[in-house]
């Protein structure tokens, strides 16, 4: 929008709807657009498409809010002379989000919304004197969200001074917390959806390429078994070692592959790679068969990476389930929180491969012994270890290194995770964990806003406890303790 007029237009709305009835009146179209409504009638019900735009000349019109579940319909916004009626479903397109109700006898110019984009076209003074309207519109929606904070923070000072009153003032209260709760909690919602965007980037992102990958082999692989029955079962077996592979360290790929090279002369740095991952019985078998000098060592190779594409699918579909799951639990009360005996390095491996390619640059360094299997929901304790992985990611930039560890004594299992970033400042390292804490605030390039406050959240809920530290190395360590088993209050929540 070019705004020529600024100020004025804010604070005199109404010579701006003057301005476009004169318009009207001078293509003598006032009649065709100009219509009066009384007391009590109702332009706009919340929920229902924007058919026509609302421009109020004269009489005033009250916006209300239907409380979530019941009948109940809160007044929000009172508009007067030079309001655009249905601002919101104007410009986004969606379902208006109010009731529109005539306080006072009203005059509006009411346009069909199919006709405004014509107008625009012909008239650039119709178009400009739109944009200033908007403009003033969305401000004084703002305007009334601070005085409605205002009101809300006088109630209670109100409340704390006058003891006497304490009923009175206490339904005030409670109408305007009502109000504010539910405005804020749409502005949370947001942001969580935004936050939950991000998120599912990566395993989205993962199946997509997963997927284009094996369409392009799928071809290759039904027309070449035909030919080469003989090596089925071989075939088999790699398939089957890629659905069970997990992700290696960067210093374990290293070593082998300069292992394997002399014996796989022809084998390309890919086809290392992945001849990395294999178990030593079928690089024997490999060998057996002389595939290892073989022209044919990719199409075997293919059916372990199709194997591997397979499990990362299955792992990014319980991914975006769990994060799904996290966005419903938040608008509405959900019991259903599954809890199972899990190892938690299988989650920390599928987090791993979901990553891979925020951490594919980085020296990886995964020290994960056996341990007791413990009663957890493993979608929440992905999401810690993911934010955990990519607060290191944020920190570290382009090039690091990340170490995975983890062990356990007869009470408790803990997880280790250290990167080799800048650290975390010691005047905030105390506050991460805070809900209404964000690193983003303080323009600290650390940290995923909220994220780290939700790990707590999980990990609180597990009956474990989360810290962060600086290592006298360099970079951030954070610290995850479970127990082993979890008190019987912490598997009802």
């Amino acid at each position: 929008m070019d705004f020529k007029l600024g100020k004025q237009w804010i604070e005199e709305r109404s010579r701006v709807t003057q301005l476009i009835k004169r318009i009207f009146d001078d293509t003598q179209q006032t009649k065709k657009y100009l219509t009066t409504y009384n007391k009590g009638d109702i332009l706009l019900r919340e929920g229902e498409q924007l058919e026509d735009v609302y421009l109020l000349l004269d009489g005033v019109v009250e916006l209300y809010k239907k409380k979530p579940h019941t009948e109940t319909q809160y007044p929000i916004i009172r508009l007067t002379p030079g309001s655009f009626i249905g601002i919101i479903a104007f410009t986004t397109g969606e379902p208006s989000l109010t009731t529109s109700i005539v306080e006072q006898k009203a005059t509006v110019l009411k346009i069909p919304k199919k006709e405004v984009n014509n107008l625009f076209e012909k008239n650039e003074h119709f178009k400009n004197y739109m944009d200033e309207l908007i403009l003033a519109n969305l401000l004084d929606r703002f305007r009334n969200t601070i005085i409605l904070q205002m009101k809300l923070d006088s109630a209670n000072n109100k409340l704390r001074s006058e003891r006497n009153e304490v009923q009175k003032a206490y339904r005030e209260l409670k109408d305007a917390q009502d109000r504010l709760i539910y405005q804020e909690k749409m502005a949370t919602l947001g942001q969580l959806v935004a936050g939950f965007a991000h998120e599912v980037n990566n395993p989205t992102a993962s199946l997509l390429r997963s997927t284009e990958t094996l369409k392009d082999r799928m071809h290759e692989l039904l027309s070449r078994l035909e030919s080469q029955a003989k090596g089925n079962l071989l075939v088999e077996k790699l398939y089957d070692a890629g659905t069970k592979s997990m992700y290696p360290d960067t210093a374990t790929m290293r070593k082998r592959m300069a292992e394997i090279k002399p014996d796989f002369p022809l084998a390309q740095a890919p086809e290392l790679r992945l001849l990395a991952q294999l178990p030593e019985k079928l690089i024997a078998e490999l060998k057996a068969n002389k595939i290892h000098k073989n022209k044919d060592l990719g199409f075997y190779l293919n059916h372990f990476e199709m194997g591997k594409m397979f499990q990362n699918i299955e792992s990014a579909g319980v991914r975006i389930a769990g994060l799904v799951k996290s966005l419903k639990s938040y608008s509405r009360t959900d019991t259903d929180r599954k809890w199972e005996e899990i190892d938690i390095r299988e989650g920390i491996h599928d987090t791993l491969q979901l990553t891979s390619n925020r951490i594919k640059h980085y020296d990886i360094d995964i020290d994960l012994p056996e341990i007791p299997k413990i009663r957890a929901n493993p979608a929440a304790l992905n999401q810690v270890w993911t934010n955990i992985i990519l607060n290191a990611a944020d920190a570290m930039g382009k090039k690091g290194s990340l170490s995975i560890r983890c062990n356990s004594d007869n009470e408790q299992i803990w997880v280790e995770i250290r990167d080799s970033g800048p650290g975390i400042r010691e005047d905030i390292i105390d506050k991460i964990f805070e809900s209404n804490f964000s690193t983003k605030k303080s323009e600290v390039k650390f940290g995923l806003g909220i994220g780290l406050s939700i790990s707590k959240d999980i990990v609180d809920q597990h009956g474990g406890s989360i810290s962060a530290n600086n290592s006298n190395q360099g970079g951030a360590i954070f610290t995850v303790t479970l127990p082993l088993d979890p008190h019987e209050k912490y598997l009802l929540e």
